[in-house]
């Protein structure tokens, strides 16, 4: 027995669900689907905000102890970024979401019952099938100082533990 983990993330200002994410670009639009390159963010300005969270499928006995974690949280001179795990949604923007720098050892999420990432949950959840973990939310904000052009990818590492 074992679950089968994927991504989904949220947008626009009813949180549409995009299934099966296989990336996070940080960009200059609030869209799953625009090729970060054609959304650029330009120095002094921030991305939008981005919610992504996991989904648990499958046969298990018990999933505990979810959390993410970033590689890196400065990936440029001039550029930072913040994030948090959330119970709640809000539309995406530019305006800075005041998280703090997004977490390199771990943030802890929650399971939820309902269909959506947005609750409060619960930390050890022991029903088979789908379940949905408090959604992660990040933004790329930058100062003028920003060098122009990509930054290295980061790698977002979410964790859980299963029996």
């Amino acid at each position: 027995m074992a679950s089968t983990v994927s991504f989904t993330e949220y947008n626009g200002a009813g949180s549409t669900a995009t299934a099966s994410r296989a990336e996070m670009n940080l960009k200059n639009i609030d869209d799953s689907t625009t090729v970060y390159s054609s959304s650029p963010i330009t120095a002094g300005n921030n991305s939008f905000g981005k919610y992504q969270a996991a989904v648990h499928a499958g046969t298990y006995n018990q999933l505990s102890a979810a959390s993410y974690k970033i590689s890196s949280n400065a990936p440029g001179t001039g550029l930072s970024i913040v994030g948090s795990v959330v119970t709640s949604y809000t539309t995406p923007a530019t305006t800075a979401t005041g998280d703090s720098a997004m977490s390199t050892t771990g943030l802890t999420a929650n399971f939820n019952t309902s269909t959506t990432p947005f609750g409060t949950g619960t930390s050890t959840y022991t029903t088979s099938g789908t379940v949905y973990v408090n959604a992660l939310r990040l933004q790329l904000q930058s100062t003028t100082s920003a060098v122009p052009g990509d930054t290295t990818s980061q790698t977002i590492t979410y964790g859980w533990t299963e029996s």
